[in-house]
């Protein structure tokens, strides 16, 4: 009940004084992040075999391992089955229980720091994974992440950020935020993920029947599957935020990162050769997390 009065507050200071601000300063800046590696560390091992002397032997790695080994002659996934090698990344309670394991250890991947700047301004972001989860359980990922790494003060700031942007983009009417003063903090954060988030785990089956891809495999070879991700966010953010140049805002600023180099150059590449001319508009940049570090490439446009 105290947060829901805290909202109330809130939400009537807002709509009395109509307290907008601007969280980028003229610029907006939007982020599609990769999971594993590179928000966190997680403990979920992917099924592999080595060739011993020509023996196939049984072998859990990393996802840090297997961004190296994935194209490694002496490995392949279990028994060359990616459903078989992949398991873990599908159902729901590992994902859940992983997420646990690595916050509580404090085993923060190079974006973990950004991501949640971009979740505390309440900014548009997506994750681009391999992972085979419902998009559903993406989301609520994220909201365990946000419940384990935000004090009390850093969400009461978020829910403010929340509603402000909300009323700077005109999304609602005043009848919309009357009815937040029944919400409290987990609700108005889902609204936010609902209406700002969105998830793209490339070797789902909901991926794959959304975008008319066979996704068997995407999990071992994710590059073609990210990019489709890539693309349609895009899309997306430009459908809905074209308001933002007409409106006399600067720019739209697009960042990816990924710790698998070889997503970060599939996709350093899709972005010069085709995004970037498509979109003249929008500043793209990937982020190369591959060494444990953050590498940033502002895409030039081809000529």
């Amino acid at each position: 009940m105290l947060h829901k009065k805290i909202v109330k507050e809130i939400v009537d200071e807002m709509l009395i004084e109509q307290k907008i601000r601007t969280l980028v300063e003229k610029n907006l800046r939007v982020y599609m992040k990769d999971w594993d590696d590179n928000i966190l560390f997680m403990p979920t091992k992917i099924k592999m075999d080595y060739n011993d002397k020509g023996n196939w032997i049984p072998v859990d790695v990393s996802t840090e391992d297997f961004a190296k080994l994935r194209n490694h002659p002496s490995y392949r996934v279990r028994n060359n089955n990616p459903e078989e090698a992949f398991i873990d990344f599908k159902e729901s309670e590992p994902f859940f229980r992983d997420i646990k394991w690595a916050v509580q250890r404090k085993r923060f991947a190079p974006s973990a720091k950004k991501f949640k700047e971009v979740l505390y301004h309440a900014g548009p972001f997506a994750i681009n994974t391999a992972r085979g989860h419902k998009p559903s359980d993406l989301k609520k990922g994220v909201m365990l992440f946000i419940n384990m790494t935000f004090t009390k003060k850093e969400k009461k700031e978020m829910i403010k950020n929340i509603i402000n942007s909300f009323i700077e983009e005109k999304r609602f009417n005043n009848y919309f935020f009357s009815k937040l003063n029944e919400l409290d903090y987990n609700q108005i954060i889902e609204l936010y993920l609902d209406e700002k988030g969105e998830y793209y785990p490339v070797s789902s089956e909901e991926f794959g029947k959304k975008f008319g891809l066979d996704v068997k495999g995407s999990a071992a070879n994710p590059e073609h599957a990210k990019k489709v991700a890539i693309a349609n966010f895009v899309k997306t953010i430009w459908n809905d935020m074209t308001y933002w140049i007409n409106s006399g805002h600067k720019t739209i600023s697009f960042g990816f990162s990924d710790d698998d180099i070889k997503n970060v150059k599939a996709a350093i590449e899709f972005i010069k050769n085709e995004l970037s001319i498509q979109y003249p508009e929008i500043h793209f940049v990937v982020y190369d997390t591959s060494d444990n570090e953050t590498k940033k490439i502002v895409i030039s446009k081809k000529n």
